[in-house]
């Protein structure tokens, strides 16, 4: 009687509490606190920096509601100048060229420039008054040396791109070596004293220079390739009327404006382009004039929210975004997660977005982030949507913290069922934070999914066929397995369970067409994927990459030898060695570009046969050629290069005659910290953002920006 009278009293005590529990954490609180969340954020998208190296020798923007451009440096903050909307402007580097021809001819000009391109990003036509006429440069570099400049111009002039063209002057290597003169009262002041030097044979360039805290036109003229000629150069310009004539400092900011006729081609139609110094420190910033974003045109001409900066950083170019931080969310929330998914995964999404982006500071130098994977894939205008900018919005400022301080709020795509264990299996940190070895709902990528059976074709090779493509004959194959007969004309076998529209099928059948069943596996998704055979060649390319000690090939045999408590693979055997490529995430890249590390390998070529003599031999660790009974009974050599053995169970096995490795594993990504699938799977079975974000990071809290 007693213990009947205490069970229903702890089930209920038990139930209590996990509801308690539920309700408890499916509605946080968010504390404010001390932390600080900026009002903006720096982005990079160009820079040679030493995490991140992304160069471009010209920035291209413009804006449908116009652009206003300024000069930023420590000391002054000064209008330039509008451009007026749709228009371009255009900013580089007065580095070294290859001033491979000079003509008064712009289709010759033209005809050159379209020969450099060919394999040249930094290839220009710049536009200049010369001697009474208008001539056109054909420049290729951006180089930081003169005599990077001088290997480039011998390769085009051997190349012969400028053959045929009636040109002014030699080819020679053009720097940003020059003498100043000015200041003049305005620019069309100083744009007629370039034409008038221009008139005397010299290239005179329009120019910026901030002085006494105000920007004054002057002229720099010459594009010289060192300072041995600049003092000659003073008198022929002081000859030809310019003013106060003067050989600046190296150190000495300015901004040339050139006419480039690159951007509009064949329509001979200028467009302004601003050419920084290296050595100076000089910032130009465009902000929109009107509504709408910025365009920048070498990063896919998408459209970006805020400030572009243009600076020389390490003698490259460097392009920046200074964008609201909220703002900045907007883009990155809506490319991370799918604009269907719901509310409370995107509210999640937002806060570790945020969290990540300001866990490491000024990360990269002059930025906080950069646009790509390294920080967090950051797509402009195009990526918002709605629900990601609701998720923004209503989490507005809030991060995750641990001590007080905003963590490293790492995510991945889809952590294949149970997230990563950071020390042993993924980057080898001890971030106390990321919940280890927890199951996530990540099946997501299947639903409505159909399964694709593995099978062998009539000719012996083997590949993938969608589940209703195909339906049982009734017949088994002699090796017991079973027989499907394909339904229509030309379907498709693939080397791996995806219809992927840029690789073809390895084979299309007919219909009535009979293949043998060797399994059953899901389609290819971000939760459950096979990758197509991998030869022994292309994976030993693939891990001498990544190998500290390199493979002696040819590779034999791989196989997992490690796995952590996740399941994760952290070691594997290359010809029974340990292939040490540092952290377990690299084995990713080291194994030609996995999903994940939550890996199997099948060795295709691998088996044990029985000889004649009742002997055994491990193929293909010992060699021989490898020889099979007819059902006739005559005994003949294998050369295909598939075969087909009974396994020990039974079951026929498809297997090669060389190795081969087939790997199958779950989920995309690293597997730390918030699985974004798993964030849908949660909030789809009704859990809050708070719930979800406390779920995969364990110990933190939820601050708002005080």
């Amino acid at each position: 009687m007693t213990l009947n009278v205490k069970r229903p009293f702890a089930r209920l005590f038990l139930m209590s509490l996990l509801l308690a529990s539920v309700v408890s954490s499916s509605s946080g609180y968010v504390a404010h606190a001390a932390v600080t969340v900026p009002d903006t954020i720096r982005v990079a998208f160009f820079m040679n920096g030493s995490t991140f190296k992304s160069i471009t020798p010209v920035a291209t923007l413009q804006s449908a509601g116009g652009l206003n451009i300024y000069w930023r440096d420590p000391q002054v903050n000064l209008p330039v100048t509008t451009i007026p909307a749709g228009q371009g402007v255009r900013f580089g580097m007065d580095g070294y060229r290859a001033l491979i021809v000079e003509t008064a001819d712009f289709n010759s000009a033209l005809a050159v420039l379209k020969k450099v391109q060919v394999s040249s990003n930094a290839a220009f036509v710049t536009q200049l008054s010369k001697a009474g006429q208008i001539v056109y440069q054909v420049t290729e570099g951006a180089y930081s040396s003169a005599a990077g400049a001088a290997s480039a111009l011998t390769k085009w002039t051997n190349a012969g791109v400028a053959s045929g063209v009636k040109s002014l002057q030699s080819a020679r290597v053009a720097g940003p070596w020059g003498v100043e003169a000015g200041p003049y009262s305005s620019e069309a002041e100083a744009k007629s004293a370039a034409d008038q030097l221009g008139g005397a044979g010299l290239d005179a360039f329009v120019a910026l220079k901030p002085q006494n805290g105000v920007l004054s036109y002057i002229l720099r003229i010459g594009q010289e390739k060192d300072g041995s000629t600049l003092a000659s150069l003073q008198q022929a310009a002081a000859a030809a009327g310019a003013l106060n004539v003067r050989v600046p400092e190296s150190n000495e900011p300015y901004a040339s404006i050139r006419n480039d006729m690159t951007y509009n081609g064949s329509k001979n139609i200028a467009v302004p382009m601003y050419v920084i110094p290296v050595s100076a420190g000089a910032v130009l910033r465009a902000d929109p004039a009107g509504e709408g974003g910025i365009q920048l045109v070498e990063r896919s001409k998408r459209i970006y929210r805020g400030s572009m900066e243009v600076s020389v950083y390490n003698q490259s170019l460097a392009v920046v975004n200074d964008v609201d931080f909220e703002q900045y969310l907007y883009s990155v929330v809506g490319g991370e997660v799918s604009a269907s998914w719901p509310l409370e995964a995107q509210k999640a999404q937002a806060v570790a977005a945020r969290s990540y982006a300001l866990f490491a500071g000024v990360g990269y130098q002059i930025a906080n982030v950069v646009d790509t994977t390294l920080s967090q894939a950051y797509n402009g205008i195009s990526s918002e949507n709605p629900n990601s900018t609701a998720g923004v919005t209503q989490t507005a400022g809030e991060v995750l913290t641990s001590g007080g301080k905003i963590i490293n709020a790492v995510f991945s795509a889809n952590s294949g069922g149970i997230t990563a264990d950071n020390k042993i299996e993924i980057w080898g940190g001890d971030n106390s934070y990321l919940s280890a070895g927890v199951a996530s709902p990540d099946e997501g990528p299947q639903n409505g999914k159909l399964d694709w059976y593995y099978v062998a074709l009539p000719l012996g090779d083997v590949g993938y066929i969608r589940s209703d493509l195909v339906v049982d004959s009734g017949q088994d194959h002699i090796s017991g397995s079973n027989y499907l007969k394909v339904t229509g004309e030309g379907t498709a076998v693939r080397s791996r369970p995806q219809i992927v529209s840029t690789v073809e099928p390895i084979a299309r059948l007919g219909a009535g067409a009979l293949v043998v069943e060797l399994g059953k596996v899901p389609e290819y998704t971000d939760y459950s994927w096979i990758e197509a055979p991998m030869t022994s060649e292309q994976l030993l390319t693939a891990l001498n990459k990544r190998a500290k000690t390199p493979i002696a090939g040819p590779l034999l045999t791989l196989e997992v030898s490690k796995t952590g408590p996740s399941g994760r693979v952290t070691e594997v055997k290359a010809n029974g060695i340990a292939v040490n490529v540092g952290v377990g995430d690299n084995l990713r890249g080291a194994l030609n570009g996995l999903k994940s590390t939550l890996f199997s390998v099948e060795e295709t070529g691998r088996y044990t046969v029985l000889n004649g003599d009742g002997t055994t031999r491990e193929i293909p660790a010992q060699s021989g050629g490898l020889q099979a009974v007819d059902s006739d009974g005559q005994v003949r050599a294998i050369q295909d290069q598939n075969l087909y053995v009974m396994d020990g169970n039974g079951k026929l096995r498809a297997g090669t005659t060389t190795p081969k490795f087939i790997f199958s594993g779950k989920g995309f990504g690293h597997g730390l910290g918030m699985s974004q699938w798993g964030a849908r799977g949660l909030a789809e079975q009704g859990y809050d953002y708070q719930y979800i974000l406390q779920y995969y990071y364990k110990n933190v809290t939820i601050e708002k920006d005080a």
